[in-house]
């Protein structure tokens, strides 16, 4: 013995020699041998498997068990029986004996003859035995389906990959993992992976559970446990007496398999009318939560553009993210409700009846669709009305500042008590009267204006009220003025009867200049009209015919404006002073001629970009439209076609094929088209269309929603095809299963199995089958005499070996044959059967409390 590290720590294990191997196989072929010759009380003791075997009696006896036909029915003639087998040449007949009955068995031996079985050669007996076993445990070249069988049965247990048979044994853990799933009641595998570190503790506790299940115990732990390399052969031969005992159990797994199957469907369905319930109310109480508040007529009871604002933001928000993902449910919540109608339909079930149908949901959806249009409406007409509003109260704060600034600067001449005391001071005084009285109808005008501008005001905005009060504020201070200027004209008038010196020109002067000076401000305001307010094609071109109009009115004033330069000029050559002066007037008369040609060319722009923005909205709209459109067409063509009971599966196919073949054929470029749009539209700083109620995030959500649907409803549809075929209910496990057979054993990947493939594959799904038998249905099912079998042919066969039926006649034979014939299941026979699945068993406590499973299965195929 050495010192070898291991994943459990230093051990002492057997040094990797052929010696050792033989001595293993020689103790295990020795047990296995036994445990056939008691049927007949005969034994080879341990340690003389040599001696015991060279007169040939032991193996003729064994061949007689193992091979169910007698030496005389084989060879034509009896052997000697040990009593008597004492000279050498009857041991050399026995073994020749040996060897015509393995050749009868169509078994090829090589290298080896009679001599060498009767002279005890260790290393071709131990072949001769190890041939033997192959043959008529499992199958000559069976050690890939006792592999397969193996991996089948431990897959799901941590810690457990078989992957040949020598080392990945060499922990205990695939042993206990196949005791616990065949005997659970015998072995706990959690407390077993809870001692992984002592693996002479897991293995010992395996084959002491094994032998409790009443299989004889070929190997010792120490032997796999402490070898650099555990022997293969001795394992294989192991585990083929393994195979014989839990593979007896598989018409009693499959009874118990269609139990689990009914359950899970009842379950399945419970919980698919559970879910529905929840999410279509869920659904529809958000629903109509949702059209209550886009209703409700408060919600735009707002004061201001940008409050306005805020809430088609919001609105926006919840188009591109809570509502596509209630959209998503409401799809789901479809496609659930459909899926259980059609599980329910395929497993006879009875047609669940909602509170709440799809239609209801539907219809909900609808009213919320309209209601959040009618807000959205009623969102963008307010704010159009709030921003003219914010305009005219511009226009208003400019033209009444200017009333304000007119009565605050005359305010302090009227109200001095200087009516003069010269000629030129009374002339002035009644020129700056008559200056007022001339300008205070164009102020009355601009007042008139002001109101005008008030008058546009939105009655909600918050600052109509605020113009109203300071329009009146102004009506009344320009009003007390024009009083107190009449009053203070008429006492300059008594005082000019002898000091009246009028100089007309001047006079004239003043007023063309302030004439003039008040169409410029009027010229300006027009020329600096904002742009950026003009949110339509029509609103610009009414800027433009104003600023049109602005712009003959300022060619025509040219005339005016030089003859009042002129009138200033005259006055200064005659050294009369001259307080105002043209240079203003000139320099914002130039200044609004020079500004003509960026204001048209900021307008034409204006007018090109809003053209420019109106056709990709329309182009968004419309494409947006079309693949909604598509979508809800063919989501109605899908689920039509779910929701029928009355079509066949291989209808419902090629329909929904050919539904696929149009979606993959128009979908993908009508979506494209659609992120072309949106794509133009963020070039185009476009971040609200109001032509359309859809965004680039709603239509990407329901694009994939409707390819999902699509292809869930063509796969549900394919595997009730392949159901219908084999006449059961094939689920997807049992296809990939019966799949992952037939490719192992289909060696030369032909697509079919012949003989000695479909009986390797047999034992790969873990059904014992006689030479004879399985020859006799390979040959049944070989229809056009190819010698060789399809998958669908092998399929048809594995299913009628171990399906039970779904129906209910089904499981009540199923539990009527785990019981044994009797009508109640006793406790120990739900937990060999169930204990692996704790739900199953509470499922069946609560729903057969006395054991009585008759009633219980009625009442589970009532959903």
């Amino acid at each position: 013995m050495a010192t070898k590290s291991t994943p459990w720590g230093d051990k002492k294990v057997v040094e990797e020699t052929a010696d050792e191997w033989v001595a293993v196989q020689t103790k295990t072929f020795t047990r296995w041998c036994n445990s056939h010759l008691r049927a007949r009380d005969l034994e080879i003791p341990e340690g003389e498997l040599l001696t015991a075997v060279s007169d040939g009696t032991k193996l003729l006896n064994l061949l007689e068990i193992i091979g169910k036909d007698s030496i005389q029915s084989v060879a034509g003639r009896k052997f000697y029986p040990s009593e008597k087998c004492k000279m050498e040449i009857h041991k050399l007949e026995n073994c020749n004996l040996i060897f015509e009955y393995l050749k009868a068995k169509e078994l090829k031996i090589v290298n080896i003859g009679s001599s060498d079985v009767k002279d005890g050669n260790q290393r071709l007996v131990l072949g001769l035995l190890w041939t033997i076993i192959l043959r008529f445990a499992i199958d000559e070249d069976g050690k890939e389906g006792l592999l397969l069988w193996c991996r089948k049965n431990t897959k799901g247990y941590d810690s457990v990959d078989v992957q040949n048979f020598s080392r990945s044994w060499q922990d205990g853990l695939a042993f206990a993992a196949l005791i616990n799933k065949f005997r659970p009641d015998l072995l706990n595998y959690d407390e077993m992976l809870a001692r992984k570190d002592d693996p002479m503790f897991v293995m010992q506790s395996a084959f002491d559970a094994a032998e409790k299940a009443g299989i004889s115990k070929l190997l010792d732990a120490e032997d796999i446990v402490n070898s650099a390399k555990p022997d293969d052969k001795s394992i294989v031969a192991y585990l083929s007496m393994w195979f014989a005992k839990f593979a007896a159990l598989a018409q009693k797994d499959a009874l118990a398999d269609a139990i689990k199957k009914a359950l899970a469907t009842t379950m399945h369905h419970e919980q698919l009318v559970s879910t529905y319930t929840a999410d279509s109310s869920s659904l529809l109480s958000w629903t109509r939560v949702q059209s209550a508040k886009f209703s409700d007529e408060a919600a735009l009871n707002v004061v201001s553009t940008d409050a306005v604002k805020e809430l088609i933001e919001s609105s926006n928000t919840f188009k591109n993210t809570e509502k596509p993902e209630k959209q998503q449910n409401l799809a789901a919540t479809e496609a659930l409700i459909a899926n259980l109608r059609l599980s329910q339909r395929n497993n006879e079930r009875p047609m669940h009846a909602p509170e709440i149908e799809v239609d209801d949901l539907e219809t909900e959806w609808a009213g919320l669709e309209k209601a959040e249009q009618v807000f959205e409406d009623g969102a963008f007409e307010l704010l159009d009305a709030y921003e003219h509003t914010d305009y005219a109260l511009q226009r208003f704060s400019n033209k009444v500042s200017k009333i304000e600034d007119f009565v605050s600067n005359s305010a302090p001449t009227f109200s001095s008590g200087d009516y003069g005391s010269s000629v030129e001071s009374c002339n002035a005084l009644l020129k700056k009267c008559l200056n007022f009285k001339n300008q205070v109808p164009r102020f009355t005008t601009m007042m008139a204006s002001c109101a005008d501008f008030v008058g546009l005001c939105h009655e909600k905005h918050e600052g109509t009220q605020g113009a109203k009060d300071r329009l009146a504020a102004a009506q009344t201070s320009l009003d007390s003025l024009v009083a107190s200027a009449t009053d203070f004209e008429s006492h300059v008038q008594e005082k000019l009867a002898e000091e009246q010196r009028l100089l007309a020109l001047k006079e004239q002067y003043e007023v063309d200049l302030s004439n003039f000076e008040f169409s410029l401000w009027e010229f300006e305001e027009t020329l600096k009209e904002p742009v950026s307010m003009c949110n339509s094609v029509d609103a610009v071109t009414a800027v433009i015919a104003r600023t049109e109009a602005t712009k003959a009115e300022l060619e025509g004033a040219e005339a005016s404006l030089v003859a009042i330069e002129a009138t200033r000029a005259e006055l200064e050559a005659a050294k009369y002073p001259v307080e105002r002066k043209t240079a203003e007037a000139r320099e914002l008369f130039d200044s609004l001629t020079a500004s003509l040609p960026s204001r048209f060319a900021s307008l034409q722009a204006a007018h090109a970009s809003q053209a420019s923005k109106q056709k990709v909205k329309e182009e968004f709209a419309a494409a947006s439209n079309m693949m909604m459109e598509f979508c809800v067409e063919t989501t109605r063509l899908v689920t039509s076609l779910t929701r029928r009971m009355s079509i066949a599966p291989d209808k419902a196919a090629e329909k929904l094929n050919g539904i696929s073949d149009t979606f993959n054929a128009d979908g993908p470029a009508k979506l494209a088209a659609v992120e072309a749009a949106h794509e133009a539209q963020v070039a185009s700083e476009i971040f609200v269309n109001s032509l359309c109620s859809h965004t680039v995030f709603s239509c990407r959500l329901v694009y994939a929603e409707c390819s999902e649907n699509l292809k869930g409803a063509i796969e549900v549809t394919a595997s009730h095809i392949l159901a219908q075929s084999q006449g059961a209910a094939l689920s997807a496990e049992q296809a990939k299963e019966i799949r992952e057979t037939f490719d192992v054993f289909d060696s030369d990947k032909s697509g079919r199995l012949t003989l000695k493939e479909f009986q390797d594959g047999l034992q790969g799904m873990g059904l014992v089958m006689s030479d004879d038998d399985s020859k006799a249905e390979f040959v049944k099912r070989d229809l056009d005499n190819s010698e060789s079998l399809s998958f669908e042919e092998f399929a048809a066969f594995i299913l009628e070996q171990f399906q039970s039926g779904s129906s209910e006649a089904d499981i009540q034979v199923a539990f009527n044959g785990l019981c044994d014939g009797k009508d109640k299941m006793d406790e120990a026979t739900m937990n060999q059967w169930f204990a692996a699945d704790q739900k199953n068993v509470d499922y069946m406590n609560k729903g057969m409390p006395s054991g009585e499973y008759g009633p219980f299965v009625v009442e589970i195929f009532k959903v």
